[in-house]
């Protein structure tokens, strides 16, 4: 079994995550990052996406939107701009906002600004979706 190390998932408004994992898979801005115990230090920014954690046989998912990611001493840090838990989402709902914003961009009428403000918004439903979407999966 592989040996815990000390996660602290952190988002301005809140710490949504202290405690001990054995793995990690976060979205950084250029991949994935995949983080095990006693990780060469690193810091790196975060993408949008799914970030999962595992301890023991327990599998955790966030939707995490930007930030920073930084491994030192055996500790990871992760510095949200923004985090859901995937206990938080419904995938329904995510899926019927995700649908909702895809037929306004495919309705054609949106131009500049206010089309590249629908793609960042499709992309952070696209990630609460497939957030959810792995958690319900996990329950099952």
């Amino acid at each position: 079994m592989v040996e815990p190390f000390k996660v602290s998932l952190i988002t301005q408004e809140r710490v949504l995550y202290e405690g001990k994992v054995n793995s990690v898979v976060a979205p950084a801005v250029n991949g994935q990052l995949g983080i095990l115990t006693r990780h060469a230090p690193l810091m790196a920014a975060l993408g949008n996406g799914v970030l999962k954690m595992r301890a023991g046989s327990e599998k955790s998912y966030y939707a995490v939107f930007g930030g920073f990611i930084q491994m030192k001493d055996n500790h990871l840090i992760l510095l949200a701009d923004r985090a859901i838990q995937a206990t938080e989402l419904d995938q329904a709902l995510a899926e019927e906002e995700l649908a909702l914003l895809v037929s306004k961009l495919e309705s054609g009428s949106l131009k500049g600004a206010a089309k590249r403000s629908l793609l960042r918004e499709i992309d952070e439903a696209r990630v609460k979706s497939k957030t959810a979407a792995l958690a319900a999966e996990e329950s099952r």
